[in-house]
């Protein structure tokens, strides 16, 4: 409550990034444990000490790469209006290269000569406009995913 009085001196266009059980990286299932219910009380109790509309404070959920869908939609519900996902993005990336050049090992082992033949030329596989290409793929792929799990397509429709 005190943040609160603080900060709505200043604006009432601020953002809380409470501590929910949420961790930054990302961990095997079951390794974390969200309570986004601990967002409900919170907003619960700020609105009934100041009388204020609902959903008085507008979360930030950090640390949210890796957490489940419905865990992503509870903390929504409860006010969350921004949730990092950098560490998914990473991996998104990450995995088109990695794919990429598992996909083409022979081809990238010298500048020339592949399964093709020996004096055949690589450099349409090692130049980084391919492999990167690749992962902006698999980046937007993921960041699709995490638009679809945080409610935000076509939602100015």
């Amino acid at each position: 409550a005190y943040a609160y009085e603080e900060l709505i001196k200043i604006s009432n266009n601020f953002t809380v990034a409470a501590s929910f059980g949420n961790v930054h990286g990302v961990y095997r299932p079951g390794n974390v444990k969200l309570t986004p219910i601990i967002l409900h009380n919170s907003q619960q109790y700020i609105q009934d000490k100041y009388q204020t509309n609902d959903k008085p404070i507008n979360f930030v959920f950090h640390g949210g790469s890796g957490s489940a869908p419905e865990d992503i939609k509870e903390a929504i519900s409860y006010g969350a209006i921004k949730m990092n996902i950098d560490t998914d993005l990473q991996w998104g990336f990450t995995t088109g290269v990695r794919d990429y050049f598992a996909n083409h090992t022979d081809y990238l082992q010298s500048q020339i000569g592949n399964p093709e033949g020996d004096e055949l030329p690589n450099k349409k596989y090692y130049d980084p406009r391919k492999w990167m290409r690749e992962g902006e793929l698999t980046f937007i792929e993921r960041l699709t995913k995490s638009f679809e799990d945080l409610n935000n397509i076509n939602r100015n429709r």
